[in-house]
């Protein structure tokens, strides 16, 4: 049977949609090859003509998973908006979406555990996302400042919404979710201070 042109490249993109939300919403261990064909509306017997491995698959999965959150953190907040998009990240929305949310948030244990091609992928794709909230910060003469800034931002962001997801009592949850956001606003406005 002969598909029409780009058949492929539609199938191809309709598997990576799938497992970047199957892995946030399930783990890498716990997502199965036959649930991403079946949720892309394809067969098992395509699989290995789209990707060599499950690690390839993995691999632009969560590329896929980060250029999502890459794209949104653009769009998100104007330079100098990081209040708003931290309290985007720390919100209730973003907390029980675990499968639309950030990739790091919902994976970063298993991501340490994976091949070196796949961390080599995350790490390149992390420090873009360093960058990007580096730029949301107030101008800074120091780049290095802004940039470890921004790593400790994004580490309480993510380290606030892995524990607001852990909890059961709601109410816990939505504390952890305001001291995170208190937390990274503080760190924000350390950057401004050393102006």
């Amino acid at each position: 049977m002969r598909y029409a042109k780009g058949h492929k490249d539609h199938s191809h993109e309709r598997i990576l949609k799938a497992a970047a939300k199957r892995f946030r919403r399930q783990g890498i261990a716990a997502t199965g090859m036959t649930g991403i064909m079946a949720e892309a509306g394809l067969t098992n017997g395509g699989f290995y003509s789209h990707f060599r491995s499950k690690d390839d698959l993995v691999r632009e999965g969560l590329e896929r998973a980060l250029d999502e959150q890459l794209r949104r953190l653009e769009g998100d907040a104007a330079p100098g908006q990081l209040r708003e998009l931290t309290r985007l990240y720390l919100s209730t929305e973003h907390r029980d979406r675990p499968d639309a949310g950030c990739a790091s948030a919902a994976l970063l244990p298993e991501i340490g555990r994976q091949p070196r091609a796949i961390r080599k992928a995350y790490a390149a794709r992390i420090r873009e996302l360093f960058e990007q909230l580096a730029r949301r910060l107030p101008p800074n003469s120091s780049s290095r400042t802004s940039h470890d800034t921004a790593m400790g931002i994004f580490a309480v962001l993510v380290g606030a919404l892995q524990l607001a997801r852990a909890v059961e009592d709601p109410l816990m949850s939505d504390a952890i979710l305001a001291a995170g956001v208190r937390a990274a606003n503080t760190l924000a406005d350390t950057a401004k201070e050393k102006l």
